[in-house]
């Protein structure tokens, strides 16, 4: 088992725009969790199966493969995906931090266990992940200024 962790300023000193406040990040990260389409460029198609007050399980495609996750909601903190079939078992946890001087971030978190069958060595996975997830949160952020910017948000 192994752990990836990246954390990015929502806001950083690049000036971009619009600039996010807590809600907008938090309202997007629900829209990712419903339709991650729009956010993760690999998926092609994102189906909620269930739904609860806290819960919404949802089917995903990627690279042309069909599986299922588990996503639990702590209101305005953090989102917790959790494949339910595929090659890799885990978790992926999407938070919301803000530092001493108020500054918001977020941090995208990868725990996973690769399947025996995988050819590929952890550290390499871990490497493999640790590039796609920084493209994702750079995505994401770039998808809910869009956002903002369009109304939807």
């Amino acid at each position: 088992m192994f752990t990836v962790s990246k954390s990015m300023f929502v806001n950083d000193s690049t000036d971009h725009e619009p600039i996010l406040n807590h809600d907008h990040v938090w309202e997007g990260l629900v829209m990712k969790a419903e339709d991650a389409t729009p956010f993760v460029e690999v998926m092609t198609a994102c189906r909620i199966l269930e739904r609860g007050d806290r819960f919404l399980r949802r089917e995903v495609e990627v690279h042309g493969h069909k599986s299922q996750e588990w996503v639990t909601f702590f209101p305005k903190h953090m989102i917790v995906f959790e494949p339910l079939d595929g090659p890799t078992r885990g978790l992926i946890k999407n938070e919301i931090e803000e530092d001493e001087q108020g500054a918001l971030a977020i941090r995208f978190t990868f725990t996973f266990e690769l399947a025996e069958d995988e050819t590929m060595s952890e550290q390499a996975y871990a490497k493999r992940m640790e590039d796609s997830y920084t493209s994702a949160v750079e995505t994401t952020l770039a998808t809910i200024r869009s956002f903002v910017q369009e109304g939807k948000l």
